[in-house]
């Protein structure tokens, strides 16, 4: 990542790797119907009303911050949505703070759902739907109530796929499901290797406040008694 030279007026547009991903669909997965805007790299505590030539230089410091490069991890880039309120809050909505988690799979039974619950503060009187997206649906995938199949629009099957590519939900809560992945199992020779790790984030549809978590897979073999998550 670099910064970008902000004397001129620079548009650098690059995809994400879901844009990748549906890209690499055909032309009716990839289809671009909204975009948003953030200020990830922007630190308003810059802001000086005590600047001395007065009011309209009080944002000249922030008005100069270099630009951040656009980067294609969905992880780290636009946090921090710009939303346009009609009720003219005092404070803005945040999403309180989602715990990791851990789910589990068994090779004699199915291992339970792990449901994730969002809950939002200074959000009035609609809390609304979220957007979950797990970045690597290849060791779990998310089920919600209106999709308890997983599978997702263009007809991938996320529950069967074994290709690290990420899957998006919409719903009020979703389930996170382990899935059964011969290589990352946690028994025989591959027992003692580290438990697969992926990232899920959650954003609020009304509201644009994101949190995100990490999802740990702990592959159980209950045919061997010794052999356990790491």
């Amino acid at each position: 990542m670099g910064y970008l030279n902000n004397a001129t007026t620079v548009l650098d547009a690059v995809l994400t790797k879901k844009g990748r991903e549906l890209l690499s669909r055909g032309e009716q997965a990839f289809n671009i119907t909204k975009f948003a805007l953030a200020d990830d790299e922007v630190d308003y505590s810059l802001w000086n009303v005590a600047h001395p030539l007065g009011t309209d230089y009080y944002g000249t410091v922030i008005e100069n911050l270099p630009l951040l490069e656009p980067t294609a991890d969905p992880d780290t880039v636009m946090k921090y949505k710009l939303i346009t309120r009609s009720d003219n809050p005092n404070k803005l909505p945040v999403m309180s703070s989602l715990a990791d988690r851990t789910v589990q799979w068994q090779v004699n039974s199915a291992g339970s759902p792990e449901t994730v619950t969002p809950n939002l503060v200074n959000f009035g009187s609609v809390m609304g739907e979220f957007m979950f997206t797990i970045l690597n649906s290849s060791i779990a995938y998310l089920t919600t109530a209106t999709n308890s199949t997983g599978v997702g629009t263009g007809g991938v099957d996320y529950a069967q796929s074994v290709d690290s590519i990420s899957q998006t939900v919409i719903g009020s809560t979703c389930n996170i499901i382990a899935k059964s992945v011969p290589n990352n199992t946690n028994s025989g020779a591959s027992a003692g290797q580290p438990d697969p790790t992926t990232t899920v984030v959650v954003t609020s549809i009304e509201h644009g406040a994101t949190a995100a978590f990490t999802v740990t897979v702990d592959y159980v073999d209950n045919a061997d008694s010794s052999a356990g998550g790491s």
